[in-house]
């Protein structure tokens, strides 16, 4: 069945108050620690006092962050296990899904291609390109009964696991390759 993304997932379901302490210890994730992949690439830790304005978004194991900013950047990630006091900025949409939806099935959900051009057409602004909350929360995604959700992301998670574990060997052998052709335009 299809429905709005703000029935599968609460937005942004809490924030870092302004009174919390500046010496609590946070781990800051922004935009540009999140790849295409959904890799996260690094994170900062930092006093909430000296974090930047924008670290005020929570996260926490089986939410997914999506960016609402340059959406073009892709920068969705699944938070596995993140450390205590993770934190991420106000450019990312953290997604906790209800009690019926499968956090990791949600986040292939919102990495589908046709989620994501849907994001990156209904995104406003031209150097800065950015979708508010609200009409995130009003797109749409294919939600089937919980079993089949947790199959197609084990599914999912199978498939990319395996295509992760080729990468470096095709990479291998590629360079073996090129380090074969090199020597044969040298003899």
């Amino acid at each position: 069945m299809r429905l709005p993304l703000k029935h599968a997932a609460s937005i942004n379901p809490d924030v870092v108050a302004e009174s919390t302490p500046p010496e609590v210890e946070i781990e800051y994730i922004d935009i540009g620690n999140v790849q295409a992949t959904g890799d996260i690439v690094g994170t900062e830790r930092m006093t909430f006092g000296a974090s930047p304005s924008r670290a005020r978004r929570p996260v926490r194991h089986g939410d997914t962050i999506i960016s609402t900013v340059r959406t073009y950047l892709q920068a969705i990630a699944y938070m596995q296990d993140p450390p205590a006091g993770t934190v991420a900025s106000t450019g990312f949409a953290v997604l906790r899904p209800r009690p019926d939806v499968d956090g990791r099935f949600l986040y292939y959900a919102v990495r589908a291609k046709p989620f994501i051009e849907a994001v990156v057409s209904r995104s406003v602004g031209v150097s800065y390109p950015a979708i508010a909350p609200s009409d995130l929360g009003a797109l749409e995604i294919e939600l089937p009964l919980l079993p089949e959700q947790r199959a197609i992301a084990a599914f999912l998670d199978r498939e990319t696991a395996r295509i992760d574990e080729l990468v470096p060997k095709k990479t291998h052998l590629v360079e073996l390759l090129e380090e074969r052709v090199e020597g044969r335009i040298l003899q």
